[in-house]
């Protein structure tokens, strides 16, 4: 084997500046720049935050949390810690394989069973355990939107949703809808719907506007043009067990509901509920699902527990009282002049509009002792930075005070008003 000159060998390090710097310097510019801010403790009310970071030393505060997905109050909970302690101690760690190579345990269907149970007011449907709602939505959207010829996704639909777009195939179309409007929908329907009827992409519960589509509406529209329908419960499960039953109970043969463990249950998984065909497809075509390492045993169990304390009698009291100070927290922040848009539950924008003054308010309210993170584009649409408040049942009316008087006075801070 011949030895390369010396000529022959290039030198890396000087073809090009680092292609990464650029795209990072623009962020920092725009006021975009994300850094991980680093929580101690379980997603409870209290947590701890770093409130700075030298090379010497970390400085944390003891904060209130309105960042947590944990609405329920759930996670810690001791039958869940039992139940994932009881898992773990009799399955391992991990679950050792996808399910359908090795790794589907009678854990993984005890699971399905229950999720199945969970739905009274939709007879007849499967379920199928994912490991994300990322993955789960990416794979189902991509799948399903094949199989039925093209994709209908509201244009404020998780991120999750537009990576399952990207996957899908040149020849299947995809349309945006404008955010919850139907008259839009059915103008691209109109137009565009496949001979399969395509499927329509839309959540119970906006992640960062808080509102809802018009379920009645929009099941009207279905049994007008046939299409089938994804509706993203991520937000909505046990937290509004009622949420869309007002308007589904009477469609559910081409509703696919997709729904997670990690916000108001407490753990962490994702599950898609649907007709038995549905679950059968995503099993054989779904690649999400059919190349991904199984749920380990400890987080089953913890998932099972979560569904067993939503059934619980004595547990009701949560929902109900995270309804109450979700409604109180929007009516005190309207009072006192904040905009929430369309919010009807837990998660609350406060729009402040550019990026700037959401991250500067956020700042103050850390340091004051309140973790309400600033949400900024690309994850919203420019103009309507915000912070993005998540309520838990843990609340109470003199937390959410406490909280409004200090975003008061970092808002007043930033516009220079003394008063």
């Amino acid at each position: 084997m011949s030895v390369p000159h010396s000529s022959d060998i290039r030198d890396f390090s000087k073809l090009q500046e680092n292609p990464f710097l650029p795209a990072l310097e623009a962020q920092r510019a725009q006021g975009l720049f994300r850094v991980p801010l680093e929580l101690d403790g379980a997603p409870g009310k209290w947590i701890q935050c770093d409130t700075a970071v030298t090379s010497e030393k970390r400085t944390s505060t003891r904060c209130l949390n309105l960042a947590s997905n944990n609405s329920l109050d759930l996670a810690g909970h001791p039958p869940l810690l039992h139940r994932a302690s009881e898992a773990m101690e009799r399955a391992g760690t991990g679950s050792g394989g996808s399910r359908l190579l090795g790794g589907s345990q009678p854990l993984h269907t005890a699971l399905e069973h229950a999720l199945e149970r969970y739905r009274p007011a939709f007879p007849a449907r499967r379920a199928l355990v994912f490991n994300t709602g990322f993955q789960a939505n990416l794979t189902v959207v991509s799948a399903l939107g094949e199989a039925l010829g093209g994709v209908f996704a509201d244009k404020l639909a998780h991120a999750s949703v537009a990576e399952g777009l990207r996957l899908l195939p040149r020849s299947v179309p995809f349309h945006r809808f404008a955010h919850n409007d139907l008259d839009h929908l059915e103008t691209l329907l109109k137009q565009h719907q496949p001979k399969s009827g395509g499927l329509v992409v839309t959540e119970t519960l906006f992640s960062m506007d808080g509102d809802h589509p018009p379920f009645e509406a929009l099941c009207a529209l279905q049994k007008k043009y046939g299409f089938w329908m994804l509706l993203d419960e991520a937000h909505s499960t046990g937290a509004y067990p009622h949420l869309h039953e007002r308007g589904l109970a009477g469609i559910p043969e081409r509703t696919v509901l997709l729904g997670t463990f990690g916000k108001a249950l407490g753990s962490f998984g994702a599950y898609v509920s649907g007709p038995a065909e549905i679950c059968d497809y995503l099993i054989n075509f779904g690649r999400g699902f059919v190349f991904s390492t199984s749920l380990p045993p400890a987080v089953v169990g913890a998932n099972l527990g979560a569904l067993e304390a939503l059934t619980d009698p004595g547990e009701s009291w949560r929902p109900a009282k995270l309804a109450a100070i979700s409604a109180f927290a929007r009516a005190e922040l309207n009072r006192r002049g904040f905009q929430t848009g369309a919010a009807v539950g837990h998660i609350i924008p406060v729009l402040l509009g550019t990026p700037e003054e959401a991250v500067t308010v956020s700042a103050a309210l850390l340091r004051a002792g309140f973790h309400a993170p600033a949400i900024r584009p690309p994850t919203v649409p420019a103009g309507t930075s915000r912070l993005r408040l998540s309520l838990t049942a843990a609340f109470e009316e003199a937390d959410v005070l406490s909280f409004l008087d200090a975003l008061e006075v970092a808002v007043q801070d930033i516009a220079g008003d003394p008063s």
